[in-house]
């Protein structure tokens, strides 16, 4: 072989070499070919992910503790934490968590199809009603997964565009488009809770029947934009580049800013919005590296909305309309905690009817008292009030649910009155004297080291010699 053969072969290979390499950073660097898989591997926290351009983002699966199981995601994956901004919402398993094996794969004519390890479908992209396939997927440094179709490039599929808990900067959402809160901290199912931009512009926080979740059954607002001038209305949520996020109205020109402070400089701290599991609406920065400005390497407040979704009277949107319950559960108390977001506990004497949701509701580990006779016994009213005490709450209310109210009573006088009636669960004392009858379950609960009121909850006594629950025969 002459030497010009042997340089013209060296050549050829080193060619199809940088051939591979370009094709193998394509998937690494933010395009992905079509018929690219990753699959959830129980031996390592982070399966094999598809990388934006600089590294910023990933899409992959993530395993989450204290949980067995995956969820298909796009996270920061420059920072410690690798927090989760997307997620596929899938609705045929308790958590929205998918099993060890599962394999998300990039198809032409449905887009991204996520399977369980027996091959079963357990969600998909959906994609528009066009004859155009999927050509690639890619991956943004802003956070953002799409499908390309064959036809002039178009994008068939966003992450953005389907948003779920979170928003990132140069994400917005349409009217009738909304975030979805997760069930709990650690379920990837959807939560009880919405921010949506309605038909008529105005940008709300929602609470739906925790049961049902259905869109059709909102209890009310507890968060309202007001931009819903009919001559004028908002158009278009817009969270833009430098960490701002503001309402744009149908002018174009007129903005509603739902930032509550400027934000610091997006060029050195990266910014997210997310609904809570909690229904806390918060943004937060955090340093692209460690020590900008004095920062800690964490995630710090910026803002939220409510300031206290404990409390509550939100101005006008709670007082005509009190269904269900805002942070915690019925008959649990809501207490602020850091960085604007609640914490629940439950009442002496009631105990969590799931024992993993401090957020859910509370039953009494008493037999409540019920109007009419028992065993065909009868008795006075007297008798019946004999068997039941008082757990003390200071500085709790429950401003909801009252059926009676009392002028200028004093604490015996409350309890006396609630004793004595076979309706009454609790009482709330107010500072003004005031006292209001309660029937269970209780709803709204708070505390507060600066509340004035205290509640009085109606309990069996016990029976001291055996530490029993009394019979209330």
């Amino acid at each position: 072989m002459s030497v010009i053969s042997c340089w013209l072969l060296q050549l050829v290979l080193v060619l199809q070499l940088q051939v591979l390499v370009v094709l193998s950073q394509n998937i690494i660097i933010g395009s992905v070919p079509v018929g690219e898989s990753l699959t959830a591997q129980e031996s390592q926290q982070f399966s094999s992910s598809w990388l934006s351009p600089s590294g910023e983002f990933a899409f992959g699966f993530r395993k989450i503790k204290p949980n067995d199981g995956f969820t298909v995601s796009i996270w920061f994956d420059k920072i410690p934490d690798k927090t989760i901004v997307w997620h596929a919402q899938t609705v045929n398993t308790s958590t929205g968590l998918v099993p060890d094996g599962s394999k998300v794969t990039l198809t032409a004519d449905r887009g991204l199809v996520l399977t369980g390890p027996g091959g079963q479908e357990l969600w998909s992209s959906s994609l528009p009603q066009t004859r155009s396939s999927v050509s690639r997927g890619f991956i943004t440094d802003a956070g953002d997964f799409g499908l390309l179709g064959e036809d002039s490039g178009v994008v068939l599929w966003s992450s953005f565009a389907n948003p779920t808990d979170t928003l990132l900067p140069t994400q917005s959402i349409e009217v009738r488009g909304n975030l979805s809160s997760r069930r709990k901290e650690t379920s990837f199912q959807k939560g009880r809770f919405r921010l949506r931009l309605g038909d008529d512009g105005d940008l709300q926080l929602l609470t739906l029947n925790s049961e049902t979740l259905a869109e059709t059954d909102v209890y009310f607002p507890y968060y309202s934009s007001n931009t819903n001038d009919p001559h004028n209305p908002g158009n278009r949520l817009v969270f833009n580049e430098t960490g701002y996020m503001y309402v744009v109205m149908i002018d174009n020109t007129t903005r509603f800013y739902v930032n509550k402070k400027d934000p610091v400089p997006s060029k050195d701290f990266y910014h997210r919005a997310v609904l809570h599991f909690d229904g806390v609406l918060a943004q937060y920065y955090h340093p692209k590296r460690h020590g900008v400005d004095n920062s800690t390497n964490a995630w710090s407040l910026a803002w939220s909305e409510p300031e206290n979704i404990c409390a509550k009277r939100f101005g006008p949107y709670l007082d005509a309309n009190e269904l269900g319950n805002l942070a915690c559960g019925f008959n649990n108390i809501c207490i602020l905690g850091d960085n604007h977001r609640p914490r629940c506990e439950c009442p002496e004497r009631f105990l969590l009817v799931d024992p993993n949701d401090e957020y859910g509701d509370c039953k009494p580990d008493f037999e409540m008292q019920t109007c009419g006779p028992k065993n065909n016994q009868t008795g006075t009213a007297d008798q019946d009030a004999s068997l039941y005490e008082f757990v003390t709450l200071r500085m709790t209310n429950w401003p909801s649910g009252d059926y009676k109210r009392y002028s200028n009573y004093d604490e015996e006088r409350c309890k006396e009155t609630c004793l004595k009636d076979c309706f009454c669960g609790a009482v709330v004392l107010g500072r003004d004297r005031l006292c209001w009858k309660k029937k269970f379950p209780l709803s709204y609960g708070i505390r507060d080291e600066n509340g004035d009121s205290d509640t009085f909850i109606k309990v069996l006594k016990r029976v001291p010699s055996t530490g029993k629950l009394g019979s209330g025969s």
